[in-house]
């Protein structure tokens, strides 16, 4: 048994919990870079560690009442297809391990790159909606989540990037008049639904590895906990700037 491996869901599940960033935008990257695992197989085995470990948020929050149901229908009826599409398309093209997991860094890449740069201007962005769309609800309100779950679905099943980091995010741009607790738990009940039918397609095609997702999830009940104790202590966006900085230096190295 590996347990750099329970170490690295312990870290990652403790930086997700102090800063709210998706796991996916800093899971994958570790196992390819840092710990030489295939793209295709990281990508894979990260999605179904996603889905377990957002499952249990998930249920806090919709037990609570925290979730916008018809929100995340939306982003679902988006999102779903997309993903099965973009699996469909993987499958029929049969290509070698080889093109396959240079498909899955250059999604990486852009993956992080867009992760980076909602994290870093975020403020800018909800100006800038603010002021071109309107603030109530109607068609084009009623649209974007749809093609915003369409964009999300595509990243998520090439790089298992974009459910955590981009989904809240999306929302919150959206939707400034909702509570953010209850953006929260839309995000997570459409992430989690989208991590476990992406991470089902990837295991269809031989692209996840069970006995690293059991050492990954080892670590992250410890790593949660932690992470919420220290949430309140260290600088959060002091934290995400860094981590944005980070995710843009991976995304270069992937392209390169």
């Amino acid at each position: 048994m590996n347990f750099t491996f329970t170490l690295l869901g312990f870290v990652v599940a403790a930086l997700v919990a102090m800063t709210g960033v998706g796991g996916g935008s800093l899971m994958a990257p570790v196992l390819i870079l840092g710990m030489h695992v295939a793209p295709g197989v990281a990508v894979g085995t990260d999605l179904l560690y996603t889905a377990a470990t957002r499952a249990g948020a998930f249920w806090v929050y919709a037990r609570q009442g925290q979730v916008e149901w018809r929100l995340a229908g939306r982003m679902l009826a988006g999102s779903l297809p997309a993903a099965f599409l973009t699996l469909g398309g993987l499958w029929l093209m049969g290509r070698s391990t080889r093109d396959l997991d240079a498909m899955a860094n250059v999604a990486l890449s852009v993956a992080l790159t867009a992760s980076a740069a909602v994290i870093l201007f975020r403020e800018r962005l909800s100006a800038l909606i603010a002021h071109k769309i309107p603030a109530s609800d109607g068609p084009l309100r009623d649209l974007l989540p749809l093609l915003a779950g369409m964009v999300i679905g595509v990243l998520v099943s090439l790089s298992s990037v974009g459910a955590g980091a981009l989904g809240v995010t999306v929302l919150l741009l959206l939707f400034p008049t909702i509570k953010t607790r209850h953006l929260i738990g839309t995000d997570l009940a459409h992430g989690v639904v989208l991590a476990l039918a992406t991470g089902l397609g990837h295991m269809l095609i031989a692209k996840a590895d069970f006995v690293l997702l059991g050492q990954l999830l080892l670590g992250t009940l410890p790593g949660i906990y932690v992470g919420t104790r220290l949430a309140g202590v260290l600088p959060e966006v002091t934290l995400r700037r860094a981590i944005a900085v980070v995710l843009l230096g991976v995304a270069v190295k992937l392209a390169v």
